[in-house]
């Protein structure tokens, strides 16, 4: 036999013993790239100001009654923050916002969620105060915030990716994106 049948042979081998167990490989998760990490001053004619990342966008939001509420847009993610400012009448009104915030995290989201993490914050050479929700598992907003001066200002946060997603598979992106939302908080401040 000459050597050029040995080679076919081996070739018809090889391929038959490739083909027989064959699977499918599984769908993986897209490669992310994160932007680097740098921060601007929002500019607006609203009594607070704070930081956010260049690569997201502040837009306004469309209630024309409430010119300062704004989407927090990051981009590169699909996700936003929802911000609004409600101004106070009167040191009272600080109560009854509170609790909205509170039930607006609990009451949806306190049957699916694994954990709701309460802690409170406070710069008290800003004059700020407030509290920020957590939420573990499978809820449709992650975090959510609030902050006051106690006074006057009242100002909440909450956060959402736009399409429904696995916590497991953002959960990197979530972990990323709330760093630039701790710089925003850190930031903040009423003027």
């Amino acid at each position: 036999m000459r050597l050029t049948n040995y080679i076919y042979l081996l070739l018809i081998c090889f391929s038959l013993g490739a083909c027989a167990d064959y699977s499918p490989k599984p769908l993986a998760y897209p490669r992310i790239i994160y932007p680097a990490k740098q921060y601007k001053s929002i500019e607006s004619n609203c009594p607070f100001t704070f930081e956010i990342p260049v690569y997201s966008e502040l837009k306004p939001y469309t209630a024309d009654d409430q010119p300062c509420w704004y989407d927090l847009i990051y981009k590169p993610f699909d996700a936003t923050l929802h911000l609004s400012y409600i101004p106070m009448k009167s040191e009272n009104d600080l109560d009854s916002l509170a609790e909205d915030a509170y039930r607006i995290v609990f009451k949806p989201h306190h049957q699916v969620a694994e954990e709701i993490i309460i802690r409170e914050i406070g710069d008290t050479s800003k004059g700020l105060s407030g509290m920020i929700y957590d939420l573990e598992g499978k809820t449709a907003t992650p975090f959510n915030f609030y902050l006051t001066d106690g006074k006057q200002h009242f100002f909440r946060g909450s956060f959402y990716f736009n399409k429904k997603t696995k916590r497991d598979s953002i959960l990197p992106i979530y972990q990323f994106i709330h760093e630039d939302i701790q710089r925003t908080l850190e930031s903040f401040e009423f003027k």
